[in-house]
C-alpha cells in the first residue's frame, strides 16, 4: 500500500474561543482524522501557516485583533495561494460576501450557517469549488433584491473577479497567461474556471465563451 497523509490540516483564525471550540468540534466531521490549528489574529495566522507544512485549508473571521480581515485575507492569498482561505463571519451583508470572492476567497460561509451546511460548504471547497452562500433577501439594498429577483442570467451571479477570468477566457487566453494577467497563482484561475462553469451551467471553456458572448460579456 502506497503512503498518505496522517491528518487534514485546517487552521482557524478567530479571536472568540467559544466559537472556535465548536468549529473545531464539526470539523471532525469532515473526515476521520483532521488536526485542527488555531489562532486569534490575522498575524498569527500569517506565522502560523508560514511554518506549518501541508494545510489544506484556512478558515478567516473578518473581525480579530489587528489587521482588518479584508487586509488578512489578502495577505494570505499573495504569500500563500496554494491554500485555499474560507472567510466564516458574522456578516451577511452581501457587499462583504463580494469583496471576500474578489479577494480570492474559496468560500464564504455566515456564522448562522447550520453544522451540516457549513460541512457542506467546505467539502465543496475541499473538491476544488466556491462556496458562495444564499444570502439575497435580509440586509441586501433594494437594487440587490431587484437584480436577483428580475434575472437568473450568470452574469448577475458570477463575482467581478469571475467577470475579469471570463473575460480574458473569451480573449483567447488561457489559465498560466490569466494568472499572469492578473497576478494571482494558476491553481486560484482553475478555481475560478471551476465555479464560472459550474454557474453558467456548462461543462467546458468552449461553452462558457459561446454562452458569454450571447449574454453580452465578451470583453470590448
Amino acid at each position: 500500500m502506497g503512503s498518505r497523509r496522517t491528518a487534514m490540516k485546517i487552521l482557524i483564525a478567530d479571536d472568540h474561543a467559544l466559537f472556535r471550540e465548536g468549529l473545531r468540534y464539526m470539523l471532525q466531521e469532515l473526515e476521520s482524522n483532521v488536526e485542527v490549528l488555531e489562532v486569534r489574529s490575522a498575524n498569527e495566522a500569517m506565522d502560523t501557516v508560514a511554518r506549518t507544512d501541508d494545510l489544506d485549508l484556512i478558515l478567516l473571521d473578518l473581525s480579530m485583533p489587528g489587521l482588518d480581515g479584508f487586509s488578512g485575507l489578502k495577505m494570505l492569498r499573495e504569500r500563500f495561494p496554494e491554500i485555499p482561505v474560507v472567510v466564516v463571519s458574522a456578516s451577511e451583508d452581501v457587499q462583504d460576501v463580494r469583496r471576500s470572492l474578489d479577494g480570492d476567497a474559496s468560500g464564504y460561509i455566515p456564522k448562522s450557517t447550520t453544522g451540516r451546511d457549513m460541512l457542506g460548504a467546505l467539502r465543496k471547497v475541499l473538491d476544488g469549488d466556491i462556496y458562495t452562500p444564499d444570502i439575497h433577501g435580509a440586509g441586501h439594498n433594494a437594487a440587490d433584491r431587484g437584480a436577483q429577483a428580475s434575472s437568473d442570467h450568470a452574469e448577475m451571479q458570477l463575482t467581478p473577479r469571475q467577470r475579469e477570468v471570463l473575460g480574458l477566457m473569451c480573449g483567447g487566453h488561457s489559465n498560466k497567461a490569466i494568472a499572469r494577467i492578473l497576478g494571482m497563482a494558476e491553481g486560484t484561475v482553475k478555481i475560478h474556471v471551476t465555479a464560472i462553469l459550474r454557474t453558467m451551467n456548462v461543462s467546458n471553456r468552449t461553452q462558457a465563451v459561446i454562452l458569454a458572448g450571447q449574454l453580452g460579456l465578451t470583453p470590448q
